[in-house]
């Protein structure tokens, strides 16, 4: 018996989120049926009202009817919001709150909840993520916590999965939350087969290496003083006292005000500096490791490559056979 995949189409989200899983769905049943098994899955696309919707792109998407008149299904599906600002995603959550009874009676009924990238605000919304893993868009884990503290948010992961309740992080991670979704209802074989047809890494876990230096939660001159001068002294050994002085302000004050702009320590941001730098020259050069060392300041390889991991879940290596440019 086909599982039942209702894809919600709301105001403003990702039409690929929609599209990409169908797609995939869509393959997963032509791949069972070559190894003549009955396909897995069936879909509905619903939106609030059953009438068509516009995405972020301003693609206008048809759907298949509306929430009340809908059938149950096994699995729900939250789409990533097209709202790069957390005041705009609040206001997107704000706009659909007519929908998280309906997503709490669908759990309750036993489905599975599965949101992608922002949409995972709407889940949390719910409050059926307290006390549970979670993941979302790298860019909105400030906002994220904030909002919602009971949730065990845990940035670094591609996925999470907490048995009914799932949540990818950001972009196309969605294609990961199809696949494993593939892989647990259809079997492994069947995920596989999937991601080999549509050339898509089934093995991504982490999206740590993806994560950009989140620079100033709030714009202040001193802290951007302060990161144009350690980018360019970025080879020193850099104290923070030295920092302060150039800045004219205490070591106090300096910890302070990165501390309110950046939610991190002088210390930390200038290792997420030194991590960031490293990530770019592994991209895009053929630098030995012991020149991008030199280059970045660290003069203990184990110790940067112990940090680089922590930040990245890869070695320096693995990240530049990953993301680096072939020459």
């Amino acid at each position: 018996m086909a599982h039942r995949i209702t894809l919600l189409a709301l105001e403003e989200c990702f039409a690929s989120n929609i599209t990409g899983a169908i797609d995939l769905f869509n393959t997963a049943n032509i791949v069972a049926r070559r190894l003549e098994r009955e396909p897995p899955f069936e879909w509905q696309v619903l939106s609030l009202d059953g009438r068509p919707v516009r995405a972020s792109s301003g693609y206008r998407m048809t759907v298949d009817g509306a929430l009340e008149n809908a059938p149950p299904a096994k699995v729900v599906m939250i789409p990533a919001f097209g709202s790069p600002q957390p005041e705009q995603l609040a206001d997107a959550v704000k706009r659909h709150a007519a929908l998280l009874p309906w997503l709490i009676t669908q759990y309750e009924s036993g489905a599975t909840l599965a949101a992608s990238c922002s949409g995972t605000f709407l889940l949390a919304e719910s409050g059926l993520l307290e006390g549970r893993p979670a993941t979302t868009s790298w860019w909105l884990a400030d906002a994220f916590r904030k909002r919602y503290p009971k949730v065990n948010l845990d940035l670094a992961c591609m996925l999470t999965d907490g048995g009914r309740l799932m949540c990818s992080g950001s972009g196309m991670s969605h294609l990961d939350l199809a696949l494993h979704l593939i892989e647990r209802i259809a079997g492994r074989d069947i995920a596989r087969a999937c991601a080999k047809y549509t050339v898509l890494d089934d093995q991504r876990r982490s999206q740590a290496a993806y994560i950009i230096l989140n620079h100033a939660r709030n714009y202040d001159p001193l802290i951007t003083r302060a990161e144009k001068w350690l980018k360019v002294n970025l080879r020193k050994q850099i104290g923070m006292e030295a920092l302060a002085a150039e800045l004219a302000v205490s070591p106090r004050t300096l910890a302070r005000r990165f501390r309110q702009s950046t939610g991190a320590s002088p210390q930390v941001f200038l290792q997420k500096l030194r991590v960031e730098t490293g990530k770019a020259l592994l991209e895009n050069t053929a630098l030995r490791m012991d020149q991008i060392l030199e280059r970045i300041g660290y003069d203990d390889d184990s110790a940067f490559r112990r940090l680089f991991r922590k930040h990245t879940s890869l070695s320096p290596r693995e990240y530049r056979r990953r993301f680096g440019v072939r020459r």
